[in-house]
């Protein structure tokens, strides 16, 4: 019995060992996969930044590249977080990458130097390379946004003054804030929330995203800046919204540039794992069960691969992705699974904006190959924790 009971050890050990040898192997390739990809020289796009392109909702999609900068802030971001779990070696090669990622910022920061981003370039064409809404850039050009400024900010060199002059803006342009802002598209029932905004300007129309506003919590719970109502009210507002079951239920309502479960719960679960939010911690279980569900159900490579993490970062133990899934996320362009979602009826009444939202030949996709490879990279990199 015992010489049997030191086999079946003998043999955990080792199956143990081959698995950590070929996550560390695959790490390795995904490390020199992303450095490689980075842009390296002024095209359409900028040099640091990761290339994306974008297509149509619906057919034709006409597949463009598209020089917008936020899956290099995300990305990075991500890339940074991660950087404590993978080797000296490759710790070296993340440094190098976010050092010429952080260069690439100044092409999209406020024309005034205020530490305001925009999604494409200030003065720049939207939807670079569209048929006709790039020649239309002055009627629908549109503000520095949250996501884009907080990221890009948590990438770069730690800077109080930045941090606190965007921290005043977001009180602003909040929901009820001082530039006098209300919001109109979403239900009755939260519109008294007091909550953050998407964009920063102060001609835009306030709008709630479900994973914005996880972001902009990120940046000020990391930044330990003076928490006020807008915070209070805004994890109050994620609360009642799972509570509520719109995660699952509306999710492009709740989330119209995500619009996904998938990546809704993304974005709460890498909030949640980071600071301990009571309400947050609330919903745990409910958080927890909806990610094996919708693991359960998904056929995407990319959403399996968002959903392990996130159940990863709840403390759950999930399967490693398979031979076939690394393959698929390192060497194709996949266009059927979309990390971000421009959905023009994110300002309208909810009767008008559920119906714009499910229109799809109005609704584009963004896509990052190499973005993908470190949703992949991030996945392997949280089990070595």
């Amino acid at each position: 019995m015992r010489l049997l009971t030191f086999f079946f050890i003998t043999a955990l050990i080792q199956a143990t060992q081959a698995q950590s040898y070929k996550t560390d192997s695959v790490i390795s390739m995904l490390v020199n996969d992303i450095e490689r990809e980075q842009i390296k020289t002024k095209d359409v796009f900028f040099p640091g930044m990761f290339y994306s392109f974008r297509g149509a909702s619906s057919f034709p999609h006409n597949y463009k590249p598209d020089n917008n900068i936020f899956f290099t802030a995300i990305g990075s971001f991500t890339l940074k977080n991660i950087k404590q779990h993978l080797k000296d070696e490759e710790k070296i090669i993340i440094d190098s990458i976010l050092n010429r990622s952080s260069r690439s910022y100044d092409y999209f920061q406020h024309k005034n130097e205020l530490p305001l981003y925009n999604f494409w370039p200030p003065g720049g064409k939207i939807m670079p390379h569209s048929l006709i809404v790039q020649h239309m850039s002055k009627q629908f050009s549109i503000s520095e946004d949250a996501d884009d400024t907080v990221m890009i900010l948590m990438g770069l060199p730690n800077n109080d003054d930045s941090n606190a002059f965007v921290k005043r803006r977001l009180l602003e342009v909040s929901n009820q804030g001082s530039a006098g802002k209300k919001i109109k598209s979403t239900f009755k029932k939260y519109r008294n929330f007091k909550a953050y905004t998407t964009y920063l300007g102060y001609k835009m129309q306030t709008d709630f995203d479900f994973a914005v506003q996880c972001n902009i919590l990120y940046f000020n719970f990391e930044k330990s800046l003076p928490l006020t109502i807008q915070d209070t009210a805004t994890i109050q507002l994620l609360s009642k919204m799972i509570k509520d079951r719109l995660h699952v239920k509306n999710p492009k309502f709740i989330a119209p540039y995500y619009g996904k479960s998938s990546l809704i719960l993304y974005h709460l679960t890498r909030l949640m794992a980071r600071f301990r939010i009571p309400e947050l911690e609330a919903q745990k279980p409910i958080i927890i069960n909806d990610l094996k569900i919708l693991l359960q159900k998904s056929k995407q490579t990319l959403e399996k691969i968002i959903l392990q993490t996130s159940l990863l970062r709840m403390g759950e133990q999930v399967d490693l992705p398979d031979e076939k899934e690394i393959y698929t996320i390192r060497n194709t362009y996949q266009h059927r699974f979309s990390f971000f979602q421009a959905r023009p009826a994110y300002w309208c009444r909810p009767f008008l904006k559920n119906i714009l939202l499910h229109l799809e030949f109005v609704n584009y996709h963004f896509f990052s190959p190499t973005h993908d490879k470190i949703l992949l990279l991030e996945n392997l990199a949280l089990r070595k924790s």
